[in-house]
Order: structure tokens, then C-alpha cells, then sequence
């Protein structure tokens, strides 16, 4: 399949960068003020993002209250905001900048903020390998475990939690205990081992930004932080280790390095298991063969093989009696009792099944995978969000800044969390504060996108062409020319061009008497789509079907969303039927739905793009059928969709007669076949195969 991995690199204009191709050069000294300008925009939003932070580390030095370590907390994520949409469009040598300030900002927190009690397993288990011991097979409450310590080991053994189970963690993680444990096995040594995995991480992501050609501002929302600042350099969680994993993954995803990527991507999961639901999402069919290298880091299990099924009996207790901060598990607990954690993971797994298969922009579906991860993973503890946070640097989002705020206000640290740990009962006040405000975002977020700073920005359009691919539509394509008539005159289309794929009927002359421009192209719908893109002017184009009619507003309300949304690189119009019925209602619902939820519109929805935004994605998929879908899944790769919603109606010819219920079923079963085959790289790239399947005969020799 072609362009499948575009969306991984692919370079696009962003920011200033977009809207300074559209104007004039300004003179030397608009650009020295412009850019003393945004200095002080920058440095306005350094002060306002930092300054909070350092009082939240000293509310973790000095043990504050609940009411000042609210208010720092609180203030630190609005700093954190604010400043980066002031930050966002700083240069490349802002980078240092930024990268300096973290350096600083973890230096402060390993020194005031307080380990949290985790550390004391850390360095018990770390110092039992170091004594030839497996943590998988003897517990920190084990009578002799002492003798096997160090005087400084023993110090932290009183303070391990759950001393009858042994080692949970995957052994990458015990691996990294036994390393800092060696060095120094103290709450110190580990907040710090932590603050330097953090920092590489930090890295890491620059050179992620820099390759993706995103903000290097974007570089501020992982860099400051006070979720990483406080769980990893303050509290000294392990979950470090596993996003510096993720950022090198990410990183080398994005230097075309595919099995490099995925074992980083693998050792994160040995690291902490959640991890390892995010590789399938940046499988596609040109790295297929290399996915197999995240399977490497299982080999890790060997250092501990003499553990047998002991390896994963802690885990298992711990997902299953001593789970807490889930929200389903927890929703579920009052009725399903012992059973919801299982019920919880069952869903989960579904769910991601259903993200791997119509979130295809591996970025975008990191994001949502990981936030289903967590949502439906029992146990859940503040420092898991660690999780989500590389991908948000990528796609900072509104919906997503509160979940991560959230924690701190609701479970972080011991003066705020509720003493209830009993599903509902106990902290269900806290899931609620953290998850239905961030579902009620995301929701939101379907009509338009909602971003704390955009990672992308596209120039301003205004000339938008209008495409019609037809083929013996000669009966329907005058009501559609027709439609578009009063936009024409207002000058809010600029031209319609008619592409024709060999009709046998008076649709050319249709098409002639109307004033539209017409030409002749072969390779199916895709094809003539593609060539009438080409062969057209506008930086913004409408595909209309030949059946459909659209209202006069509707080209103009297009033009202006898009300039209402930089951040867009198209989406679909929106339909309703011509013909009654709650059959076709039902579908039509339905249809805006999926182009809502998933962002994949089909043809008949009207689709539109810029065409800045198309050549970032690699053009128009010239393709006998399933060029619609295609489109949308390349679109998505390269910046938002928007769905308008009322533009066209559509006739309902396709589904009159019999059989409506299994001409829908062939419909989703051609589309979920389409988006499995894209994924595993064995789509058929020219679309005749589902043409085929579709029409029940092949293409007609016109079409290819």
C-alpha cells in the first residue's frame, strides 16, 4: 500500500512558518520588532509557567497543606497552559532554552520533593540480585531477606509496601533496580537515576519535534511538566525509564529506523507492562517485517526464568485484590465484585481492538490507546499517566492536560488522597473529578479540535474548486451543477471541473451546458478524482458526487471553518438523504457518527481538503474504490478533520430495494476488511479488488 508510513515523518509547515508563505516580505525593521515581540511573549510565558513550579517543590519540601499545595499545583498546570501557546513558536534555539529550564526544574524537585515509598522496593529488590537472589521468588517479608541486605537496604525494607508479594515489575525494571542499587541504594540515588532517565527523555523529544518539523515550543509541555517533574525526579518512579524508552522509540520511528523503534517500543513494556499495548499502533505495511523486533525484550524474561509461574503471581494479586485507581474496574466493582478487574481488562481489550483497526495515524492512536489503557486497567496510580505524556508533547490537547492535571488535585500525593480505596464507595469522587470532566472534552472535541497549542498550523484559503467524478449520470449530474450555481455567482466556488470516465450517455454535454470544465479520465473513481485535483486551480478542494446537491451556504461555511482551523487539513461536508425513511435516517446518523468520532468520511459526505494539506499526505489515492477512505486516513495523518455537518443531500438510489440490512453489513465489512489490510500492508493499493467485491463484477475497461 502506498504512502503508508508517511505519517510518521512526514514534513509539514507549521506555525509562523504556514502563514508567512502568503503575504509579502515585511522589512528589517517589522522583523526585529516582530521578533523582540515574540521574545517578550516567550519570556512572559517562561516566567508564568516556571514560577509556580518552583513553589509546588517547595510545598514538597516543607510537607505543605492541602490548600497551598492545591494552589501551586493548580497555578502550575494554568502556567504550564499559558505558557505554551506563548512558547510554541519560539526557534530552534529556544530548544536549549526549554531544555535548560527542565535540567533546572528536575534538579529542584530530586532535591525537594519527598521519594515515594515504591523506592523502598526499588532498592530492597535491586539489592537482593545484587546478593544472587531472585525477586521473583522471595518477598520483601520473607524472615531471611534481611540477612541478604546491606545496612542501607535494611533501613529501606520497613518501608516497603505489601511485603508479602514479591517482585511485580517486568525485568527490565528489576534489571534497572539491581544498576542504581549498585550505585546507590538510596531513596537519593533512585530520585536521581530517575530525573536522569527523565532528562535523556527530554532529549529525546527534541530531536522527535525537530525530525517531526513540529513547534520546538511543543518541547515545554514534557519538559515542564509538574506531572513528570513530581512523579519522576520528585517521587522517583520507575515509569522514567519506561518513557524514555517510548521518546527513543518515538524518535527513531521518526528517522525511518522501524526495528530499532519497535524493540525500544518492547523494552518500555519490560519496563512497565502497560507500555506494551502501544507497538501495534505504529504497525503498517511498509514496517510489517521489523515489528517483529519488539518482541526481542521478552528475552529479558530469561534472566529470571528460575522464577517459573511465581513471574507473574504478584501481578496477577495485584491486578485482581489490590487494585485501586481504575475508573471502569472500579465503576464495576459494586456489581461484578471479584470479577471486575477481568471484565475491565476484557473491555479494554476490545476497545483497543477497535482504536488498532480505525485510528491509523500512529500518533493520534498512541494517544487514545493509552488513555483506554488506563481507564480500563485496574490498578491505576498517578505516575502510570507518565504513560501519555510523549504523545501529548506531540498532540497537546485540552482534553488531555486536564486528565493529567487532574492527578495531582485528586490522587497524587498522601494530604489529598481520599483514605477510601473501595471502588465507588471510597474514591469514586476523585475517578469522577479526573474522567468525566476529560470525557466531556473529548466529545467536544468531535466538532472541533481543542488544543492547548496547535502542533500544526496551515495557511489561510480562499479559492476553493469544486470536482465531480461522473459516469453516465446524466439524469442527476444537472441538479448537482445546478446546486452550485448561486456559489459561483458569489464567487465562493471558483470553478467546477467535471471529470468523465468514459459515459456512454449525455453527461459530458450536461456537464458543457452548465459551464463546467470538463475532462476525460481513466483508473476509476480515484483516478478521476486525482486528475481533475490536478489539472485545477484553488488551494482548497470540495469532491462532490454527481447524485449529491449542495446548498448554497455550504461552500462558503466551508472556507471559512477552515480558516476558523488552521490546524485542519480538511474533512467532509456532512449529508442527509433526498429520500424519506428512518432506514436512511438511521444510516445517515450514523454516517456523521463515524465521520465525527473516527474522522473518516466516505465519498458521499462530501469531502474537501487543502491542498497544501494533500500533498503533505503524498496526493490523492487513485484508486477504482475505497478512495474516500483512503483520503480520510491520510488526512488524519497530516492534521485535524472537521465534519460541518448539513451541506449536502444525497439521493438514496444505492440502497432502494431489498435487502437494506445486508447491503449495510457488505458495506461495514468492506470497510473494517479495508482498514485490517492497510494496517498488515496487504491492501490492494489500485482498489479493483474491492471494486470487485462491491459491484460483484471487475472494473469496467474505462475505469483502470
Amino acid at each position: 500500500m502506498p504512502n503508508q508510513d508517511k505519517s510518521i515523518a512526514t514534513p509539514t509547515r507549521t506555525g509562523g512558518e504556514a502563514y508567512a508563505s502568503t503575504g509579502g516580505q515585511p522589512g528589517p525593521a517589522s522583523r526585529s520588532a516582530s521578533v523582540m515581540g515574540r521574545s517578550l511573549w516567550a519570556a512572559a510565558g517562561w516566567g508564568l509557567a516556571v514560577l509556580p513550579l518552583l513553589g509546588l517543590a517547595l510545598c514538597g519540601r516543607l510537607e505543605a497543606g492541602r490548600g497551598a499545595y492545591a494552589a501551586c499545583w493548580i497555578a502550575s498546570f494554568a502556567g504550564l497552559a499559558w505558557g505554551a501557546r506563548r512558547i510554541s513558536g519560539v526557534g530552534r534555539r529556544g530548544t536549549a532554552g526549554i531544555l535548560a529550564a527542565g535540567l533546572a526544574l528536575r534538579l529542584l524537585f530530586v532535591w525537594a520533593w519527598p521519594a515515594d515509598s515504591d523506592v523502598n522496593r526499588y532498592i530492597v529488590e535491586g539489592s537482593l540480585q545484587a546478593s544472587g537472589i531472585n525477586p521473583y521468588r522471595v518477598a520483601p517479608g520473607d524472615p531471611a531477606v534481611p540477612g541478604w541486605l546491606s545496612e542501607t537496604a535494611r533501613q529501606a525494607l520497613g518501608g516497603v509496601n505489601h511485603k508479602e508479594l514479591s517482585a511485580a515489575y517486568p525485568p527490565l525494571a528489576e534489571l534497572y533496580c539491581r544498576a542504581v542499587a549498585a550505585v546507590s541504594p538510596t531513596p537519593f540515588g533512585f530520585k536521581a537515576a530517575a530525573a536522569l532517565a527523565d532528562m535523556a527523555a527530554c532529549c529525546a523529544m527534541a530531536g522527535l519535534l525537530a525530525g517531526l518539523r513540529l513547534p520546538p515550543g511543543l518541547l515545554a509541555c514534557y519538559a515542564c511538566n509538574p506531572l513528570v517533574l513530581a512523579m519522576a525526579a520528585g517521587e522517583g518512579h520507575i515509569d522514567a525509564a519506561m518513557v524514555l524508552c517510548l521518546a527513543l522509540g518515538l524518535l527513531t520511528f521518526a528517522r525511518r529506523l522501524p526495528g530499532l523503534a519497535f524493540f525500544l517500543l518492547g523494552a518500555a513494556g519490560m519496563v512497565k507492562y502497560p507500555a506494551l499495548a502501544l507497538p501495534p499502533f505504529f504497525l503498517a505495511g511498509g514496517n510489517r517485517s521489523k515489528a517483529l523486533w519488539g518482541f526481542a525484550p521478552l528475552a529479558l524474561f530469561g534472566f529470571y526464568a528460575g522464577a517459573g509461574a511465581e513471574l507473574f503471581s504478584s501481578l496477577a494479586v495485584f491486578a485482581g485484590h489490590v487494585s485501586h485507581g481504575g475508573p471502569l474496574a472500579a465503576a464495576l466493582r459494586p456489581v461484578l465484585h471479584g470479577a471486575a478487574p477481568v471484565v475491565s481488562l476484557a473491555v479494554g481489550g476490545m476497545l483497543l481492538a477497535g482504536i488498532w483497526l480505525v485510528v491509523q495515524d500512529p500518533w493520534r492512536g498512541a494517544l487514545a490507546a493509552a488513555a483506554v489503557v488506563l481507564f480500563c486497567l485496574p490498578t491505576v496510580y498517578p505516575w502510570y499517566y507518565l504513560l501519555l505524556l510523549p504523545f501529548w508533547c506531540l498532540r497537546p490537547g485540552w482534553a488531555w492536560w486536564w486528565l493529567l492535571a487532574a492527578q495531582g488535585l485528586a490522587t497524587t500525593p498522601a494530604w489529598l488522597r481520599p483514605p477510601g480505596l473501595s471502588g465507588l464507595g471510597g474514591e469514586g469522587w476523585a475517578l469522577a473529578a479526573c474522567w468525566l470532566p476529560f470525557g466531556l472534552l473529548v466529545v467536544r472535541s468531535w466538532r472541533r479540535p481543542l488544543f492547548v497549542t496547535p502542533p500544526r498550523r496551515y495557511a489561510p484559503v480562499s479559492r476553493l474548486t469544486v470536482v465531480v467524478p461522473a459516469r453516465n449520470e446524466a439524469a442527476r449530474l444537472g441538479c448537482c451543477l445546478d446546486g452550485l450555481a448561486p456559489a459561483l455567482r458569489t464567487g465562493d466556488v471558483a470553478a467546477v471541473v467535471v471529470v468523465d470516465g468514459g459515459s456512454d450517455d449525455a453527461t459530458v454535454a450536461v456537464a458543457r451546458q452548465r459551464g463546467a470544465r470538463v475532462l476525460s479520465a481513466t483508473g476509476g473513481r480515484g483516478g478521476q478524482i486525482a486528475a481533475g485535483v490536478a489539472a485545477s486551480g484553488g488551494d482548497v478542494v470540495l469532491v462532490l458526487h454527481a447524485d449529491a446537491v449542495c446548498r448554497p451556504e455550504a461552500p462558503a461555511r466551508l472556507v471559512a471553518a477552515l480558516n476558523a482551523c488552521p490546524e485542519a487539513a480538511g474533512g467532509a461536508m456532512g449529508m442527509a438523504f433526498a429520500d424519506p425513511g428512518p432506514g436512511l435516517w438511521t444510516l445517515a446518523g450514523l454516517n456523521a457518527l463515524r465521520a465525527r468520532i473516527t474522522g473518516i468520511s466516505f465519498g458521499d459526505q462530501g469531502q474537501f481538503f487543502r491542498r497544501e494539506a494533500l500533498e503533505a499526505a503524498g496526493g490523492f489515492p487513485e484508486m477504482a474504490l475505497m478512495e474516500d477512505v483512503e483520503l480520510a486516513l491520510r488526512l488524519r495523518g497530516v492534521g485535524e478533520t472537521l465534519l460541518l455537518g448539513g451541506g449536502l443531500t444525497v439521493s438514496g438510489r444505492r440502497w432502494h430495494g431489498s435487502g437494506f440490512g445486508g447491503k449495510v453489513a457488505g458495506v461495514l465489512g468492506l470497510f473494517a476488511g479495508y482498514l485490517a489490510a492497510r494496517r498488515l500492508g496487504l491492501a490492494d493499493s489500485t482498489g479493483r479488488r474491492y471494486y470487485r467485491r462491491y459491484y460483484g463484477r471487475p472494473p469496467h475497461q474505462t475505469d483502470v
